[in-house]
């Protein structure tokens, strides 16, 4: 049985891992422009977090080591480089006491033990890492990796009803999930999160929990919606 809280959990992981790599990447960019150019007008700096892991956060490819070079004569910090650092250092603590390679990025050793979580220990990681992933989202100046549901007849959230179903897309596709971001209330009014009844809800979630928010895996959807999410 799949613990929504679990789902929850892995969503965020996935999309934390997603907005690092995007933070990492810029850092690099604003590294290489800073060799190129003036080297006077930019600090890149990342903290020792980032130097010593093996493989960048994007892949497990191009080694990190050159981003923990100090500044030359530095005028102001660069925003991902400092973002990057200030997530790792909070994600450490956490990820260094669970299991995982040397060198590990500390979002995937936290991924790799969600499935083996207590649900309560998932929903603490779902909302940590889900804080973390705003925060990086918000330096990155970019929205959540969702995406809304396509089709001739969009499906309606099963539970509220609204037309509101969302796919997040961050990670692999089969490790994508749905949502149902809430609804408005007939005339207006302020937005509702859409939580789960628990058990007999109209959700029909395998584990349904009251009080969390709707969260299907992608498969579920895919099997009841043949061809909506492409």
């Amino acid at each position: 049985m799949t613990s929504p809280h679990r789902l929850h959990a892995t969503a965020a992981a996935w999309s934390l891992a997603d907005a690092l790599a995007r933070l990492e990447a810029r850092a690099k960019a604003a590294l290489a422009a800073a060799r190129d150019g003036d080297r006077g007008s930019i600090e890149i700096s990342i903290p020792s977090q980032v130097f010593g892991r093996r493989h960048g956060l994007g892949g497990h490819g191009d080694p990190v080591a050159d981003l923990a070079i100090g500044a030359w004569a530095p005028r102001r910090p660069d925003p991902n480089a400092a973002a990057l650092g200030d997530l790792l250092r909070a994600l450490d603590p956490v990820a260094g006491t669970l299991p995982g390679a040397p060198g590990m990025d500390p979002v995937t050793r936290i991924r790799r033990a969600i499935p083996g979580m207590s649900p309560h220990a998932a929903q603490k990681t779902a909302e940590a890492l889900t804080v973390l992933d705003q925060s990086a989202r918000r330096v990155l100046g970019i929205g959540a990796a969702r995406a809304p549901l396509s089709g001739s007849v969009p499906p309606r959230c099963p539970a509220c009803h609204a037309r509101t179903l969302t796919v997040q897309t961050a990670g692999p596709e089969d490790a994508w999930t749905v949502v149902c971001d809430g609804t408005r209330p007939p005339g207006g009014g302020p937005h509702r999160p859409c939580l789960c009844t628990g058990t007999g809800c109209p959700c029909g979630m395998s584990g349904a929990v009251e009080g969390v928010a709707h969260i299907w895996p992608r498969a579920v959807v895919l099997g009841a919606v043949a061809g909506v999410i492409r």
